[in-house]
């Protein structure tokens, strides 16, 4: 069965299993760097909320050899079994004043995703975007909402409201952490940690920040004072790899100069390892402890300090 087929399949033989309870379509759901994924819609009717299910997994499960019938089990399994929010919930998270309780922010790149940027605020942080979005975890129910034009003009806020509101419930929301990646390796490997190569956790100088939830923690970098501390620490100018949107590698850069060797390897394992839409980067940043600033090394004119994105600054967007 090719794909197309299998989910108009997947669509049809869902509704009628939900006929009368809820309407099952297909849809593109747009996600970061322009990729649209495909999947079922299934909403009640009446209610603001619907739950998206995502099918490529499903399709390379029918692939290997699992029937179409337990796919649709499963599918139907995992909608009864996730309640979602009551509209009257929904519609509290989503008003002016729970909103500026729930206002986050990530970081994602501005060149891969400049027809969602024509649609939403933002503002420019070197060759990447601050955007905003709504994020609720009560510890069983977890759901965000990217923040649109239209979203302001319902709260009656500026754009220069939202980084300040973003940036103070980020650090209490998703506050940060930074783990070395020697004990990341330990932790993951614990069960085999006699077959790993010694050298891979043995080297104490790679760093991951991220945040609490690892959802959208490379924002963790204009955290104030994040960088500076760390650098302080390692009494150093650091070097930024920016592994995805999720998280950023941090070392020391104590006098490192092939830069474009570090591009590349950043570019490389973007193409092989990462998910389009979690991409953030191809090159790496540089940030100095003097200034304050983190930057490109490509570029010289490539830079902004940190310091400009603090709560009390208004900021150009």
């Amino acid at each position: 069965m090719v794909y197309n087929t299998f989910l108009e399949t997947l669509e049809s033989r869902l509704q009628i299993l939900l006929t009368g309870q809820a309407h099952v379509t297909l849809r593109q759901i747009p996600k970061n760097n322009g990729v649209l994924l495909d999947s079922l819609c299934i909403s009640c009717p009446g209610s603001l909320v619907s739950p998206v299910i995502y099918l490529k997994e499903y399709y390379d499960q029918y692939q290997s050899g699992i029937p179409i019938d337990t796919i649709i089990s499963d599918i139907l399994s995992v909608y009864q079994k996730n309640s979602l929010p009551d509209d009257s919930h929904f519609r509290k998270f989503s008003s002016r004043s729970h909103a500026k309780h729930h206002l986050v922010y990530k970081l994602i790149s501005t060149e891969s995703n400049l027809a969602l940027l024509s649609q939403i605020p933002h503002i420019p942080f070197l060759d990447l975007s601050i955007v905003f979005y709504l994020f609720f975890d009560d510890g069983t129910t977890c759901f965000s909402s990217l923040v649109y034009h239209d979203h302001l003009k319902e709260w009656q806020m500026t754009k220069e409201e939202l980084f300040p509101l973003a940036l103070k419930n980020s650090q209490k929301l998703l506050p940060s952490t930074i783990r070395n990646m020697a004990d990341v390796v330990r932790q993951m490997a614990s069960s085999e940690i006699d077959h790993l190569e010694e050298e891979l956790i043995e080297d104490d100088t790679l760093y991951i920040l991220t945040n609490t939830s690892e959802f959208h923690g490379a924002g963790c970098l204009l955290y104030p004072g994040q960088l500076k501390s760390f650098a302080d620490s390692m009494e150093s100018d650091l070097i930024v790899l920016p592994s995805s949107i999720h998280e950023v590698l941090l070392t020391p850069d104590r006098d490192f100069l092939r830069y474009h060797v570090l591009n590349e390897m950043v570019s490389q394992i973007n193409e092989e390892e990462v998910l389009t839409e979690d991409r953030l980067s191809n090159h790496i940043y540089l940030y100095s402890r003097k200034d304050d600033r983190l930057h490109i090394p490509a570029g010289a004119s490539a830079s902004l300090p940190i310091s400009c994105f603090q709560p009390n600054n208004r900021l150009p967007i």
